[in-house]
């Protein structure tokens, strides 16, 4: 019954690297179904010896960049299962050597113990990449088996730097990579997650800046395989966008899909609560949000510094034109006075990576948001001043460092004791 079905040797060439899924006809029963006839069919030397994403769609994004829309979209697909975002590959990931991590334990020590286990008693790193598919499969064949479908879509947008990981680990996964203007993006990061504190852009840093490149390495690296699609296209022509997302991944495409208020919403906190709710299906009304700045003088020294920081090259490569905005942002500099501007350097740094004069320029900002400019600037004043008063006192030795300073109290209370003694042995031979 099954077998009459399906076309099951176009699957079959699939699952084994030699055939693109788009030449498997769509089942009849559903693709559930048919895993469960491919597997049952195989024998134990056929069975792949290793998990490598076969069912896992990934979304590559930095944040806010329209990843939730296209995320409601595709989940109206009955053979798309998801979650508003896991994070669940983050940890996996940074185990396999990245840097930049704070624990409890040094990570560095526990890095050398993980390698040199590997080299000397595994057949090497790649057993360890093996652990974490083995991980993988585990987690997201039992959210598929909960949730219902072939597909797992996993819409996390802190993966935009640890892409060439997935690539890697999850070579048969699905990729899209979801483009958005750099400068809307910055917006509407500013806009909805710290307009109420501009030093808190500091959360994003590492996406903004190290996440472009990651996109474009990662569809580099992917070639043709990479499903590549720019937000603002997307919104003005959702019908043809979505046909050619499903045709690649190769799923049959289903209108009512861009009718995404019509489908369950997306369980789970991590999601985008403003403009999603605020439309049945996709709209062209934020597509140029980045030009909504223009008028505030805060936001156009981030849109000039982000677009110096990203530079032409890889700005071009997104598909954008750096010189039109660049000149945009500049005319509007030239036109807006500033008024205590957070320096884009240094909002972007990580409390780890600013230095003195980078947290007076954070005291300074918030004391000027909080108590107005006149008061601001003289409480920050007085903070600059006291710390240059502290750090010129250790310089010139009038102020020990720390362990000096413990190691002489220390010393004191020993020279103490030893005082007490000798007077009470002195006492003793007196009494004597």
């Amino acid at each position: 019954m099954l077998q009459a079905d399906y076309d099951t040797q176009p699957f079959a060439a699939y699952r084994y690297g030699s055939a693109t899924l788009s030449l498997v006809r769509a089942p009849i029963i559903g693709y559930a179904d048919f895993h469960l006839y491919i597997f049952a069919t195989m024998t134990p030397g056929q069975m792949p010896k290793t998990y490598l994403g076969e069912n896992l769609i990934f979304i590559i994004s930095l944040p806010r960049s329209g990843s939730t829309l296209l995320q409601r979209v595709l989940a109206g697909h009955p053979e798309i299962s998801t979650s508003s975002e896991p994070w669940i590959m983050l940890h996996p990931a940074y185990g396999r050597g990245a840097k930049n991590i704070y624990t409890d334990f040094g990570t560095d020590w526990a890095q050398l113990g993980v390698d040199q286990f590997l080299e000397n008693y595994t057949d090497g790193p790649e057993v360890y990449d093996d652990g974490i598919r083995a991980f993988a499969q585990t987690i997201y064949a039992n959210a598929l088996k909960k949730g219902g479908g072939s597909w797992f879509l996993d819409k996390t947008p802190r993966y935009v730097i640890i892409v060439d990981d997935l690539i890697e680990l999850f070579p048969a996964a699905k990729f899209i990579f979801l483009i958005r203007n750099p400068l809307s993006v910055l917006a509407s990061i500013v806009n909805t997650q710290i307009s109420h504190d501009m030093p808190t852009l500091e959360r994003f840093g590492s996406e903004l800046t190290r996440g472009p490149a990651g996109i474009l390495r990662g569809i580099d690296s992917l070639g043709d395989k990479a499903i590549v699609l720019h937000y603002e296209k997307f919104v003005e022509q959702p019908d043809e966008n979505l046909r050619m997302i499903c045709e690649r991944i190769g799923l049959e495409y289903n209108p009512g899909m861009l009718e995404y208020s019509k489908t369950p919403k997306v369980q789970g906190f991590m999601q985008d609560r403003t403009g999603i709710n605020q439309h049945d299906r996709p709209t062209t009304s934020r597509a140029e949000s980045w030009r909504q700045v223009l008028g505030d003088s805060q936001q156009l020294e981030f849109a000039q510094g982000y677009l110096n920081t990203l530079g032409r090259e890889a700005i071009e490569q997104l598909g954008y034109s750096y010189d039109d905005m660049m000149e945009v942002v500049r005319q509007s500099v030239q036109r807006t006075r500033k008024n205590n501007c957070l320096p884009w350097r240094v909002a972007i740094l990580t409390p780890e990576q600013k230095r003195g004069r980078d947290q007076n320029a954070v005291f300074r900002h918030r004391s000027i948001r909080d108590h107005g400019a006149v008061i601001g600037r003289i409480i920050a004043l007085s903070n600059y001043a006291r710390g240059l008063y502290r750090a010129l006192k250790f310089a010139f030795g009038s102020t020990e460092p720390i362990r000096d300073t413990a190691r002489k109290a220390s010393s004191n209370r020993h020279e103490g004791s030893d005082k007490s003694g000798q007077e009470q042995r002195q006492a003793r031979e007196q009494n004597q």
